[in-house]
């Protein structure tokens, strides 16, 4: 099933993104290819001190300047890790929320890096992921490497076209 919902700036998009991971107090999540952090900043707030929020993006310049933000905050519950998160090892089953804004340009194999990612996700937890790409061939990698009840919702497009909001789930 699709929906539309109408966003119009990255922090609108940010609630989305976060209300589709279902982020509550004391949650971990991982944010990946967290650029300068905004979204992994946003997480860390709705998690709050008692939860983690760890980003992970390939650009140690753009980390810098993530750590930094995140120090001004105060957030001390708040990581970052320079790292490919296509082949990074995360600890089994660690986290209860993966989001993304920029899945669909982190992964050179979108099916290693979505195979990776399941097998840090804790079971019932949920993956975000906004992407630019054809949502029918994204929902179909998740289903492929086993990700459970993948959904999509159409967000408002803009002068770079439709811009898509996928979810799913994991259950062992």
């Amino acid at each position: 099933m699709t929906s539309t919902v109408s966003i119009t700036t990255a922090a609108t998009l940010d609630v989305a993104l976060l209300d589709a991971a279902g982020l509550q107090p004391g949650a971990r999540v991982l944010d990946v290819g967290c650029g300068r952090g905004d979204t992994t900043l946003d997480a860390a707030r709705r998690v709050g001190p008692s939860g983690l929020a760890l980003g992970v993006d390939d650009s140690l310049d753009v980390l810098e300047e993530a750590r930094r933000r995140a120090a001004d905050a105060g957030l001390a519950h708040v990581g970052f890790v320079h790292a490919d998160a296509q082949t990074q090892r995360f600890a089994p089953l660690r986290f209860h929320a993966i989001v993304s804004r920029r899945s669909h340009q982190v992964f050179a194999d979108p099916e290693a890096g979505f195979t990776n990612l399941l097998g840090a996700l804790r079971s019932g937890g949920r993956l975000a992921v906004v992407g630019r790409d054809e949502p029918d061939g994204v929902h179909a990698v998740l289903a492929r490497v086993g990700f459970v009840d993948v959904s999509r919702i159409a967000l408002e497009a803009d002068d770079a076209g439709p811009v898509w909001l996928v979810r799913a789930g994991r259950r062992d």
